[in-house]
């Protein structure tokens, strides 16, 4: 019954993408013991170095925290410094004690400076106390599916017990940067200044790929060690947005490194079109009716170039949807394209047209009506006409018969 079109996506393959070479681009080599490069759309990820090896990545529990607060918080709430939050470790704005700052700058601070007074502030404001707030962080981490991370702290200092790894790091930076648009625009901060009653400072963004490389839109910058340290990126072009994480790299590597990244993405992989808005993908009979079913929507995805990245292409049809009537709307199902590298797009399947049961006399009538209201309104009035005339009549009728009666009384 439901026949496939396995030519269509053989001319998927031709036309969309010119079969150059089906190998992958040559790997750049990076210094950094663990690294991910992927696509932000849809989460595809075109180069890894161990990215499931445990590290104490200390950006980890910034952006962690950066991003609670966002999500917990209304910006313009003022936080009070606590004695904790002033003499934190890596203090660096001098706070004063029970004096309130704006959540807004103590999130920018702790994400652009690595201000540890000001993240300590934030997780007291949102947590009541660090402990608590720590028990938020690791609980939005498996609501995250973090899997293989562990919060100890907020401010990301070292502590045995705390780990992430670079495909769960991926995980929080995507998920924040594709749902909060407040997260975004600190992210892609380059700087922001601070007020306070005793001096300004600007606070400069410490990931310096902003001024150092074309299309830079966010960064953070984080270490335990400045020997070795974690470098997070996003860059777009051409309508790609890439996100690079370098995790412990040597601090004289990781610009160079996470530039080569960047190249090795731009230059051999592109976006491009899965799928067609109103595209056939498959025949089907209903009723004795055939249909195509065709794509709902355009369907955009990243590949190397030369290959169109397909591994599997699976059908599951809706059995409940074979029936009519049918209407372009109405969902048939789906085709789920695999892709080499695992990443799964659906797309769901919509007849190419209508297919409506027969109508009968009176909804033939009552549809052709509707189709021309203006007919509908003149046989209306005509009506209203008739019944005005046969009223008329029957008073005429009934005032003849008073009247005649009245006269044989008399």
């Amino acid at each position: 019954m439901y026949k496939k079109l396995v030519w269509v996506f053989i001319i998927i393959g031709i036309c969309i993408i010119p079969v150059i070479s089906t190998s992958l681009p040559t790997e750049p080599v990076v210094e950094a013991p663990s690294a991910l490069l992927l696509e932000l759309r849809r989460g595809q990820v075109l180069y890894s170095k161990n990215p499931d090896e445990p590290l104490h990545i200390a950006a980890a529990s910034k952006l962690m925290t950066a991003y609670i607060a966002i999500e917990k918080l209304d910006l313009n709430t003022m936080v009070t410094a606590s004695k904790e939050a002033v003499n934190a470790e890596g203090a660096l704005l001098e706070l004063t004690v029970g004096e309130k700052y704006t959540a807004e700058s103590l999130i920018y601070a702790s994400m652009l400076s690595n201000a540890n007074d000001a993240t300590i502030a934030l997780a007291e404001a949102v947590g009541g106390t660090v402990e608590d707030f720590v028990n938020l962080m690791n609980d939005y981490a498996v609501s995250l599916n973090m899997t293989n991370t562990v919060f100890a702290n907020p401010t990301g200092a070292y502590d045995e017990n705390q780990r992430t790894t670079a495909s769960d790091l991926a995980k929080l930076i995507r998920h924040a940067l594709t749902t909060n648009p407040s997260f975004e625009r600190v992210f892609s901060s380059q700087a922001k200044p601070w007020f306070d009653e005793d001096k300004t400072i600007v606070l400069t963004n410490l990931n310096d790929m902003f001024w150092s490389y074309d299309g830079v839109d966010g960064g953070k910058v984080d270490f335990n060690d400045p020997k070795y340290q974690t470098v997070i990126t996003s860059v777009t072009r051409n309508q790609q947005r890439l996100v690079c994480l370098l995790l412990d790299s040597p601090a004289e590597s990781m610009y160079t490194d996470s530039m080569k990244l960047f190249d090795h993405g731009f230059n051999n992989f592109r976006r491009g079109p899965l799928v067609y808005k109103g595209q056939p993908l498959d025949n089907i009979t209903v009723e004795g009716h055939d249909i195509t079913l065709i794509s709902g929507s355009d369907v955009y995805y990243t590949y190397p170039v030369g290959d169109n990245y397909i591994q599997e292409i699976q059908y599951d049809l809706i059995e409940s949807s074979m029936k009519l009537p049918l209407y372009r709307s109405t969902l048939m199902g789906n085709v789920k394209f695999t892709l080499t590298d695992g990443t799964i797009i659906t797309v769901d399947l919509f007849p190419d047209r209508e297919i409506l049961p027969e109508l009968t006399r009176f909804e033939k009538i009552k549809k052709r009506l509707m189709e021309y209201p203006e007919i509908f309104y003149i046989i209306l009035g005509l009506i209203a006409i008739e019944i005005l005339l046969i009223l008329s009549k029957l008073f005429k009728l009934l005032y003849s018969k008073t009247i005649s009666q009245k006269g044989k009384r008399r």
